[in-house]
């Protein structure tokens, strides 16, 4: 079959650079528009060295109306409160978008407003949009036009505690201590905070306020039908790539290790990116890959428990999964591209 022809809106972010490095080797799809803010055209290979000889393509000023109509699938990789000014248009025209901004993840515009600090523009879309975490709503995304993908932090949170939730394991607050690379912060963050101020250090910010949180809470409440609390504390770390969260959870009654694992093990036996490792996870073990390795201990008295996740923050927790949403949606084998 012909390969499907994909768009990248939002090419020169750090997601938008790693989606052009994946789609260039998948087998089945072929970029055929890269687009960023930028003044006049230039060749992707000019802007990122590393692909030179490995694409001719340009990187161009956006235009939407080229965009949509040399291309059957469109990855919105825009800063967030921008995807939504887009998203119509393409929807509109038969498209398919994946949106890598948080535009289409907040089901609740109250919520979204008091943490974007903007009105959400495009509520028809709102309501079909399929929250893109492939383990969860599969079914969904099989069907789905329009894509929210998830988060990072987000990703790396609800792995670990959805398949617990879904059982009616843990009771009262969740405290998540998520430590990840500045990359997940964009571009931006990098003329910001230079090389000397993230060498050797690590901060905390955001605690108990950070964008993710309401993401969070709404999908883990999906899975345990009542309202979850979660106190989230988002730190930057000296790291190249990736996310590891430590969680700290209680139970409602006393369990076992291996009821534990017995979980996990069911309820992620048919999802190719989740590892249950024997001890806990390791950042490299993971940084490169579209893997998301889990690992958990037990207190003596099996009423509380340490999990552990690790994912790249720039592949599983953004680019790749949105790779693995396409293929879903395609009918292509889910891990085309990304192994």
């Amino acid at each position: 079959m012909d390969k499907v022809k994909v768009a990248i809106l939002g090419a020169t972010g750090f997601t938008g650079e790693k989606l052009v490095e994946i789609l260039l080797k998948h087998s089945k799809a072929q970029a055929v528009y890269l687009a960023s803010r930028i003044l006049e055209s230039a060749p992707y290979a000019q802007i990122f060295t590393h692909f030179s000889g490995k694409t001719n393509l340009n990187c161009e000023p956006l235009d939407i109306e080229k965009a949509a109509q040399i291309s059957d699938i469109l990855f919105l990789s825009l800063p967030h409160t921008v995807s939504m000014e887009f998203a119509p248009y393409l929807l509109k025209k038969g498209k398919k978008v994946i949106d890598l901004s948080a535009d289409y993840r907040l089901k609740d515009t109250v919520v979204y407003e008091k943490y974007y600090k903007v009105s959400h523009k495009d509520k028809v879309n709102l309501k079909k949009a399929v929250y893109g975490m492939p383990e969860i709503y599969k079914k969904e995304v099989k069907k789905a036009r329009l894509i929210a993908n998830p988060g990072c932090y987000p990703t790396s949170i609800i792995l670990a505690l959805y398949p617990l939730l879904k059982q009616g394991f843990i009771e009262g607050k969740i405290i998540a201590d998520s430590k990840s690379a500045i990359t997940g912060a964009g571009r931006n963050a990098i003329t910001k905070y230079p090389y000397t101020d993230i060498s050797d250090n690590l901060w905390v910010y955001k605690a108990f306020k950070h964008q993710h949180v309401p993401e969070v809470e709404s999908i883990l409440k999906s899975a345990s039908n009542k309202a979850v609390k979660l106190l989230f504390v988002p730190q930057v770390i000296e790291a190249k790539a990736g996310i590891y969260s430590t969680i700290y959870v209680s139970f409602k009654n006393k369990v076992t290790e291996e009821k534990i694992r017995n979980t996990y093990e069911k309820y992620y036996k048919n999802c190719p990116f989740v590892r249950l490792k024997e001890d806990f996870p390791k950042l490299k073990e993971t940084a490169g890959t579209n893997f998301c390795d889990i690992g958990f201990a037990l207190t003596e008295d099996g009423k509380a428990a340490v999990i552990a996740s690790s994912i790249d923050n720039l592949i599983k927790g953004a680019a790749g999964c949105a790779v693995q949403n396409m293929n879903i949606m395609c009918g292509f084998e889910e891990t085309l591209g990304l192994l």
